[in-house]
């Protein structure tokens, strides 16, 4: 790879005005050799990927960006600041998965030092070019085997971030920890022996009681949501722990963090009350939804679930700063037409399916709606096993 290239690449897809890149290849086929015009509409591609993922980056005139793949692979930067938050400003750690580097620069914010570790020579280059680039003099690049740097590595070091690639060799994805590469299930050993905290990645498709029973480690896991969406799976380790426990984190932009703590042997224990819907219906936010702490929320708001699988919740009195989203019920219906619609004058309507024998939308199309407005249908059982759809309103 010409580095020189890539910057000289970069500074024209900054500079391009059209809405996509297909305009710019097309008008600049013979001011261009073929291999520089690949490198523009890829920094192009990039640039677009980072606007709201990587703000600082997409600012920054000065960075430069690997092809597309690794953009959409790479961590927001949002839950690179998350990670860094494990790890102590006096520390020294090791990136053994470095990638693009984002990870790497918020950890090399709130460090002493830390040494990033990537076996593509590619990414290494343009990782090296971009820390210097953001004034990070603390971090040491290696374009090496991260496994077999790891094992001939002497000297102290206070933590250890892994994310293992979640690709096959055919580019298909991938998410068991047996599958992915390094594949920790061989490695665990060296990893504890080595450091005295862990921090490892995995996908939101990961079963995390699973994982937790593999990896045979874990201290804490952290879900991980942005606007609602699961975007990480963390699994951490430190040396002194009792009970594992699970944080149920989402990120919102213009609100406060939604923040949410349990572990699972108190989750068994729980009792939980069921109900028909009361006035106020409480949808957990998707972090929560992927951990499965069912009976844990419905017992720290004091809640009563509509049915044993719907895992949406009522009651009578508003709960304030519920870890999800809140609505006012306005009805509840049996599943027809013409009921359904009667509170529908616009014919639109968000429509939601919790343990309902059709998808959002087929219910869309059977009921003949549009997508959109205030109103939200969520089509669910009731605890005596009746399909029932409930007509709500947000609450603001």
């Amino acid at each position: 790879m010409n580095l020189q290239k890539l910057i000289d690449a970069n500074k024209i897809a900054k500079q391009i005005q059209e809405p996509d890149i297909q305009s710019f290849v097309l008008k600049n086929q013979k001011k261009y050799e073929a291999d520089f015009v690949k490198l523009v509409a890829d920094q192009f591609v990039s640039l677009q990927k980072s606007k709201h993922k990587l703000p600082s980056w997409f600012k920054n005139p000065n960075i430069i960006f690997p092809q597309p793949l690794s953009v959409e692979q790479s961590s927001s930067e949002i839950t690179a600041k998350y990670k860094s938050s494990f790890f102590d400003k006096n520390s020294i750690g090791m990136d053994m998965t470095g990638g693009m580097g984002i990870d790497t620069s918020f950890f090399a914010k709130n460090s002493k030092s830390v040494i990033y570790i990537e076996k593509n020579p590619h990414l290494a280059e343009i990782s090296k070019y971009n820390f210097s680039q953001l004034g990070l003099e603390n971090i040491e690049v290696k374009n090496e085997n991260s496994v077999d740097f790891l094992r001939n590595f002497n000297e102290k070091i206070d933590w250890i971030f892994i994310d293992p690639a979640r690709r096959d060799s055919s580019k298909n994805k991938i998410f068991k920890i047996e599958d992915c590469e390094p594949n920790l299930l061989i490695i665990k050993d060296l990893l504890v022996k080595k450091a005295d905290k862990i921090l490892i990645k995995y996908s939101p498709l990961l079963d995390i009681k699973l994982a937790i029973l593999q990896l045979g480690f874990v201290s804490e896991v952290h879900i991980v949501s942005v606007e609602n969406e699961v975007k990480e799976l963390l699994f951490f380790y430190q040396k002194k722990f009792n009970t594992v426990k699970i944080h149920c984190v989402n990120f919102l932009q213009n609100k406060p963090t939604q923040t949410f703590i349990f572990d699972y042997e108190t989750e068994s224990k729980i009792d939980v009350t069921y109900s028909k819907p009361k006035t106020y219906i409480y949808e957990p936010n998707a972090s929560i939804m992927k951990a499965g702490a069912f009976k844990s929320v419905a017992k720290e708001y004091n809640l009563d679930k509509i049915a044993p699988n719907s895992h949406l919740y009522t009651s009578d009195n508003l709960i304030e700063n519920f870890v999800g989203r809140t609505f006012f019920c306005k009805a509840v219906s049996k599943f027809d037409k013409k009921a359904i619609k009667s509170y529908l004058p616009d014919n639109q309507a968000n429509i939601s399916t919790r343990n309902f024998p059709m998808k959002p939308e087929e219910i869309k199309k059977k009921l003949d709606l549009r997508d959109g407005g205030n109103i939200y249908l969520f089509a669910t059982e009731n605890f005596e096993k009746q399909k029932i759809v409930l007509i709500c309103e947000k609450v603001i």
